[in-house]
């Protein structure tokens, strides 16, 4: 995988990704959510939430990509989207198709994605978000 996308037409491709993976993660939220309510955070839906990591490094979202990328041929690039819940960071890397799209999901493919979350980021990835939400990185191995 090469750098993050630049800014020509690198907008509209991270304003389709955003939305659709923003989708994906309200859903993970309103789970976990649901989880905490009802009081299963040691056993059922708690025990199948997202790994919690103090801190999260930029070479470990890059290197989830690097590792599973012969996994998917079809993948142009990846992605890294954050979303703030409450004291935590939810964190999710995927792939995506030349559109843009993420592949996971898409019947085409069964693309791997990484959920995690995060108490803090590291000084890169931190970095590498600036301030919005969503990091693309363009090209392949």
């Amino acid at each position: 995988m090469s750098g993050p996308r630049g800014p020509a037409g690198g907008a509209a491709q991270a304003d389709r990704v955003l939305e659709t993976a923003d989708r994906m993660l309200h859903g993970i939220v309103r789970l976990l959510d649901l989880g905490d309510r009802v009081g299963e955070a040691r056993s059922g839906l708690g025990a199948k939430r997202a790994p919690l990591h103090p801190v999260l490094g930029y070479s470990e979202v890059v290197g989830f990509l690097v590792r599973n990328r012969a996994a998917v041929p079809e993948a142009a690039g990846g992605a890294v989207l954050r979303r703030r819940s409450g004291r935590e960071y939810l964190i999710q890397t995927f792939f995506l198709d030349a559109e843009g799209t993420p592949l996971h999901g898409t019947g085409a493919a069964d693309a791997p994605v990484w959920v995690c979350r995060a108490q803090r980021l590291d000084e890169e990835l931190a970095a590498a978000f600036g301030d919005t939400d969503l990091i693309v990185f363009q090209g392949g191995a």
